[in-house]
């Protein structure tokens, strides 16, 4: 069977379960916003106040993540399905109505002298760090009017132009030559070609993106100027110094952990600059590397893996390293946790939902027999091996702050990258290690580029509105100083601005560094491993466990370092530019 089973949530959406469960929901938000309401009007009795709040919003959360996944589940393999779209919007709009209850409840607690009293309870002691950051996110709420017009501007403002982006730019085509025929293609086709084999199509798809986004140039930039401009207002309204430590609180990371961690990379830069020089000669090029040939595949691996080959290979690997995370993979084999194959109205990617509620996880990924898709494979199952660490918590706590949700995830590629490398052909190892690289490069390198470029967005957004020239002139300063000499500049990409998505998000702005982060915080934790063995699991483990109930500079007291000194991360990066060395040695 190659689909997933959601019936340990619900048999069907007519089933009594689910239609008892989205009744019980709205019940149950419409009580606690009328609760708050008449309860919190002032300070008398708080621990029990706190205790009851939790207890009423624990219950919701908890029946919203089943009825609310149930519906998305469905709804992402099955495009068609008209009541999963319907209960899926109508859960959306039920969990919206919480809104003033929450707000009401931070109120109430920063109006208090202090927490002391209130987390004498055991409830709210155990959700000491939830209780916490509601009140630091207190001091930032306007008035209920001001609240009230912020909500209602963004529906027309940030939102309306994020959905117009998206909309022109996923009908934006460009023409290309393939065998003396010219071609229309959608610009993610075009996009896509930068991988094939051929050089030819490479440089020809890469001209033709950059000839078709004039013809949503000005939207898409119009779209940026708002979105950004809508933030600036709302971030000086709350207090903020500026959009980036607006991010930052959002994402649980202090200032010092933030700019040591970026230090590191900075002082690597260089090390990909080599590797990107070495792929340029490669290829035939003098100098850097061209931009159309960023993603050239290199070596060869042609061998294909059917689902029962990709198991075994992946439970090989997770037994040699644990019994627990072994066991998970398995339960989430044998128990019909994955849903595997592409198929009509099966969204494209790969994800992994928790079900906390029933202790369990879902896997929704498009196999196609690659290395690429057993790798994707272990990656989803590093997330289910995250849930199952918090099964035991508070769904409140059960969570990760961005910049550390990918822990397991890329801890476990680099498990199966590691363990698979001796055993292939030495075409098949460079051409894993190079795409492990080039992946590598974009999270560390691009990713610091956009993080340059969004930085002087807002800097001369603050004095104007910026012209596509000014964006585009923005974008490739940025990739020339991130990139250095390992690209060829007179062959960069001006439009990266327009074609990413993530610097169109009203709501989550530099949305990108986390994943650099995630990246070097897991290699990190590769190379303890590598040093201390067995040893280092339960503190991974432990780790895991409470990635919800820490910022992110503090949580690595559980394993013993501390993340705002730069040796951790160092460490992180030299794991990353020995595969360098590896890579070049090979080809050289």
């Amino acid at each position: 069977m190659m689909e997933w089973d959601l019936t340990p949530l619900y048999a069907s959406f007519d089933s009594p379960e689910f239609q008892r469960d989205i009744k019980r929901f709205e019940e149950l938000i419409k009580d606690l916003v009328k609760w708050t309401e008449e309860s919190l009007k002032d300070t008398e009795d708080a621990p029990r106040k706190v205790e009851e709040f939790l207890r009423r919003y624990i219950e919701i959360e908890e029946i919203g993540e089943k009825v609310g996944h149930y519906a998305f589940l469905t709804m992402s393999v099955e495009a068609d399905n008209e009541d999963a779209a319907t209960y899926a919007d109508r859960v959306q709009v039920l969990a919206s109505l919480l809104t003033p209850a929450m707000v009401r409840f931070e109120r109430f607690l920063a109006s208090l002298e202090s927490l002391d009293e209130v987390l004498k309870t055991p409830l709210a002691k155990e959700h000491e760090y939830w209780l916490r950051k509601r009140r630091e996110h207190a001091r930032r709420l306007l008035t209920e009017k001001e609240e009230e017009v912020i909500a209602h501007m963004k529906t027309t403002g940030g939102y309306s132009w994020s959905r117009l982006r998206g909309t022109v730019t996923a009908k934006l085509t460009g023409t290309i030559e393939i065998d003396g025929e010219e071609k229309e293609m959608s610009i993610n086709a075009l996009r896509n070609m930068a991988y094939d084999k051929d050089p030819e199509i490479r440089r020809k798809a890469y001209e033709a993106e950059l000839a078709a986004y004039p013809k949503v140039e000005d939207t898409v930039a119009s779209a940026l100027n708002s979105i950004k401009g809508e933030y600036l207002f709302i971030t000086r309204r709350r207090g903020y110094s500026d959009p980036l430590d607006a991010t930052l609180e959002y994402m649980h990371l202090d200032r010092d952990t933030f700019e040591t961690v970026m230090g590191v990379i900075r002082e690597n830069l260089d090390v990909f600059r080599k590797y990107l020089r070495h792929k340029a000669k490669l290829l035939g090029h003098e100098g850097g590397l061209p931009w159309y040939d960023l993603f050239a595949p290199i070596g060869k691996f042609d061998r294909k893996y059917t689902i029962d080959e990709a198991k075994d290979f992946i439970l090989s690997v997770f037994k040699q390293f644990d019994e627990e995370l072994y066991g998970l993979a398995r339960r989430a084999f044998e128990e019909k946790w994955i849903d595997y194959t592409p198929r009509k109205g099966k969204r494209g990617g790969a994800f992994c939902a928790k079900l906390h509620t029933i202790g369990q996880s879902r896997i929704m990924a498009n196999f196609d027999g690659s290395f690429d898709g057993i790798t994707t494979l272990a990656h989803e199952l590093g997330h289910a091996f995250h849930n199952y660490n918090q099964r035991n918590e508070s769904i409140l706590n059960a969570t990760s702050p961005m910049p550390i949700a990918e822990t397991a995830s890329i801890f476990n590629e680099v498990l199966v990258i590691e363990k698979t490398l001796p055993t292939l052909e030495k075409d098949e190892q460079v051409f894993v290690l190079e795409k492990d690289i080039s992946g590598n490069t974009q999270v560390i390198v691009d990713i610091m580029s956009r993080f340059i470029f969004e930085s002087e967005v807002f800097r001369r957004r603050a004095q104007g509105v910026i012209s596509v020239a000014g964006l585009k002139e923005i974008m490739l300063n940025a990739q020339k100083e991130a990139y250095g000499d390992g690209l060829d500049h007179e062959h960069l990409h001006p439009y990266m601005w327009l074609i990413k998505p993530h610097y169109y998000s009203p709501d989550l702005h530099f949305y990108n560094f986390p994943y650099a982060f995630g990246l070097l915080f897991s290699r990190g934790l590769y190379a303890m491993y590598k040093r201390e063995g067995k040893e280092f699991i339960p503190k991974y483990k432990e780790l895991l466990r409470n990635t919800g109930k820490y910022d992110v500079g503090d949580i690595g007291s559980i394993i013993g370092v501390d993340l705002r000194e730069r040796s951790f991360w160092q460490a992180s990066m030299e794991g990353l530019a020995e595969e360098i060395e590896r890579f070049i040695v090979l080809t050289s």
